[in-house]
């Protein structure tokens, strides 16, 4: 499947392209970011409009089936500061595909204004962290809180028209407000939307994996962390088993599985915001190496009653009573990692482990996601690291550590079997395995 798309004011784009027109279908975050930080500069507006138009391109353009599940999207943006980002495009479209899988051209057009002046931008100690509303999120937050001043902890969003996701954010800000202090919180919203004079799909016809969107995040943490003073560490927390996040099947190899906390993914990025910003950051996740259950546990005992208010599943956009399906991968990762806790929490509008799950349809959505994640939970259980090297190529790539990797998925084998054990349905899926 090939995309075009073209960030113009509507003056000259090819046929059949997708217009991105900045004010109009398109919101770069220029406003929200000049509000909370005063004048922007013309790199600042560059690398928002960048990465504003990465996204909405993710969700207008529509993956195919099976072979032509793989896009070719090219995408032309106008920027001022042209000569950094035409040294970087490279580094930019690996990165784009490490997140995606889809082959990305970025092509940048000279647009007009001066470049940014070399400046000395504030150095300060402290940490930017990405704060999503998801539960590694805030117990990332919740640690540096608990380490340093709310002084040098900075938290950066990026806000959509999800609402699930934003009133989690404020939910969990004003809980460590009311908890811990209170840090800066800069939340800059973007996206694309229908416009009067520029078109973009509806909801129901969009592309709903938004695997580029921590390209857009890192961004907008990254130009408020050189804001801030945060130029050693822009950090992002996420368990191990999502961000190295092993296809549970053959079937979900490749442009089917995301990536978008991938180590190889946020070493390129730590290489773009650099150079691009001329401040040398480096972007940590602590938690690379930890199952979500390990992440739970570093504050459950202490803040386990603001564990509700944070939110991790993927349909989470999707109108309903319920925050949480309870049915697609990260809900039950989710799941898990609590009831390994001892939380028990009634927010899944299906209680899939309930059910009868060996008489469910093969093609039920829940089971075969339970079904898969349960033979990857056998897999690490019952085979030699050099089965499992071998049996997940993924593993070989050098921003992982092999052996902490296998010993993190090890242990998330033993979580998933106590916590399914517990479940008739799910202990039979995992005897006839």
């Amino acid at each position: 499947m090939k995309y075009q798309a073209v960030v113009a004011d509507g003056l000259s784009v090819p046929p059949g392209a997708l217009l991105l027109w900045p004010g109009q279908n398109l919101r770069t975050g220029e406003v929200g970011f000049a509000e909370a930080f005063g004048e922007i500069t013309t790199l600042e507006s560059d690398a928002l409009r960048l990465a504003s138009s990465i996204y909405p391109c993710d969700l207008a353009f529509k993956r195919g089936e099976r072979e032509e599940i793989i896009r070719t999207i090219e995408l032309e943006v106008p920027v001022v500061n042209y000569q950094i980002f035409k040294s970087l495009t490279a580094e930019i479209e690996l990165a784009l595909w490490n997140l995606s899988d889809d082959n990305w051209t970025v092509r940048f057009k000279r647009a007009a204004g001066a470049s940014e002046p070399a400046r000395a931008w504030p150095a300060k100690k402290g940490k930017t962290i990405l704060f999503s509303g998801g539960l590694d999120s805030f117990a990332g937050a919740v640690e540096l809180l608990e380490q340093s001043s709310p002084e040098a902890v900075h938290l950066a969003s990026h806000v959509t028209g999800n609402r699930v996701t934003r009133q989690s954010q404020s939910d969990l800000y004003e809980y460590l407000c009311s908890s811990l202090g209170k840090p800066r919180w800069t939340a800059v919203r973007t996206g694309g939307r229908k416009a009067a004079q520029a078109d973009f799909p509806a909801d129901q016809e969009r592309e709903d994996s938004q695997r580029t969107r921590s390209f857009m995040f890192l961004m907008i943490a990254a130009l408020a962390a050189r804001r801030s003073g945060h130029h050693e560490l822009v950090m992002i927390a996420e368990n191990g088993q999502m961000a190295i996040h092993l296809p549970l099947s053959p079937a979900r190899t490749g442009a089917f599985s995301t990536h978008t906390a991938h180590p190889e993914f946020v070493r390129r990025m730590a290489i773009i915001i650099s150079d691009l910003l001329d401040v040398q950051f480096s972007v940590e996740n602590p938690y690379l190496y930890m199952t979500k259950a390990e992440v739970v546990a570093r504050v459950a005992q202490r803040h386990g009653a603001a564990l509700a208010g944070a939110v991790s599943c993927w349909r989470s956009a999707r109108p309903g009573s319920s925050r949480h399906c309870g049915e697609c991968v990260p809900c039950l990762i989710r799941r898990i990692a609590l009831e390994k806790n001892g939380i028990n929490l009634n927010e899944y509008a299906r209680n899939l482990l309930a059910e009868n799950i060996p008489d469910l349809p093969e093609m039920d959505s829940g089971k075969r996601n339970l079904v898969e994640l349960i033979e990857l939970a056998h897999s690490f259980a019952s085979n030699s690291d050099a089965a499992l090297e071998q049996a997940f190529p993924d593993l070989t790539n050098e921003d992982i550590d092999l052996s902490e990797a296998i010993g993190m998925y090890r242990r998330f084998a033993v979580e998933a079997t106590d916590v399914l054990g517990r479940y008739s349905g799910a202990a039979a899926l995992m005897s006839a395995t």
